[in-house]
């Protein structure tokens, strides 16, 4: 093909339960980029593909896909708009980095084939209906929520089960499965007990199980696997660690997390200013991105009618939206999807309040 033939990089995606489903499996998306760039003669460069929920942006396909339009200056493509990503966040990302106005690349979804991302319309009608398909994600997890809540309160077990138990393939009168308990891994568990009594430590007692050949919980085992079994009989509890000077009121912790999350750090910079700062964990010596992560959603919240509140009266203030954005995050409230507001969030809860949209 000639030079001035467009180049695409095509893209693809499923989370496991779609797979089956007409019109959304892997073979379907392929089959229709690889018709739609022949019949109009563009240049398809090669499809990425993921088995990966459209809630995050880190997924191996699609970082790929992206590199390679950045190399080969080339076109993203896909089915739809909901196949590249769920989330108002992502697509915020997204067309700030990649196909917004000031952007340099182009993407074309089927189901938004005429909107121009590159005019303030175009981008508009994209955060719409990024936000109509996060919200249906939303409303699944939540009914979802809601119904392991419901079966837990009944005795019913959902999810992972502990060590030693596990699901048969007896059905109950609801047609669930029947939990069992495994003999061989309660005789590990006893084992465990046993070797802890003797004073063994973790790494021994690791070694000792994959010896004798015990079943471990997943694949292997580990000595983070026998520490948690520890925690969970009640035999193991962490080393409160002594720092001189250090502050450990989490009172104090978390609003500092809450100033350091309001400038758009990432975790693992919050963790290192707060360690600079010796505002300590409840347990450590240092913050571990990790840690100031879990910190942080814990004490965070979801609450979309006090955020609402909260954002029309700074509006009616005449704070831009940025400066809004970091006062929510500020106040320990949390975009549905959690992390940190961005200006285009206030902007869709705005809009939610029926306040009109000023400059920024």
């Amino acid at each position: 093909m000639g030079e001035s033939v467009q180049p695409v990089v095509g893209y693809i995606r499923v989370s496991t339960d779609e797979q089956a489903s007409e019109g959304i499996s892997l073979d379907v998306q392929k089959d229709r980029i690889i018709h739609y760039c022949q019949q109009f003669g563009l240049n398809l460069l090669d499809i990425y593909q993921d088995e990966w929920t459209g809630k995050e942006l880190g997924r191996p396909g699609l970082q790929a896909a992206l590199a390679r339009v950045v190399q080969a200056d080339a076109m993203l493509m896909s089915v739809s708009l909901c196949r590249i990503s769920r989330s108002v966040g992502d697509w915020h990302s997204l067309l700030d980095t990649y196909f917004g106005r000031t952007a340099k690349f182009k993407f074309l979804a089927f189901d938004v084939a005429g909107v121009d991302a590159k005019t303030a319309a175009g981008e508009t009608l994209i955060y719409f209906r990024a936000v109509m398909a996060q919200g249906e994600v939303s409303q699944t997890s939540e009914r979802t929520l809601h119904a392991m809540r419901a079966l837990k309160a009944k005795g019913v077990a959902c999810g992972a089960l502990p060590y030693g138990k596990e699901y048969s393939d007896r059905l109950d009168a609801e047609g669930r499965r029947v939990v069992v308990e495994n003999p061989a891994k309660k005789a590990t568990l006893a084992r465990v007990r046993e070797l802890h009594a003797e004073g063994k430590g973790i790494k021994t007692i690791t070694d000792l199980l994959i010896a004798e050949g015990r079943p471990p919980p997943k694949t292997a085992w580990s000595t983070t696997s026998v520490r948690a079994i520890l925690v969970r009989e009640g035999l193991y509890s962490r080393r409160q660690w002594d720092r001189t000077g250090a502050v450990r009121d989490q009172d104090q912790v978390l609003k500092r997390i809450a100033e350091l999350r309001a400038m758009n750090l990432s975790y693992k910079e919050i963790g290192k200013r707060l360690t600079a700062e010796r505002l300590m964990p409840d347990v450590g010596s240092m913050w571990h991105p990790q840690t100031v992560k879990d910190r942080w959603e814990a004490a965070s919240s979801y609450d979309q009618d006090k955020a609402m509140e909260l954002a029309v009266g700074y509006r009616r203030a005449n704070y831009s939206l940025r400066k809004i954005a970091g006062e929510l995050t500020l106040r320990g409230l949390t975009p549905k999807r959690g992390g940190t507001w961005h200006p285009n969030q206030v902007r869709e809860l705005l809009l939610l309040a029926q306040i009109p949209n000023r400059a920024s």
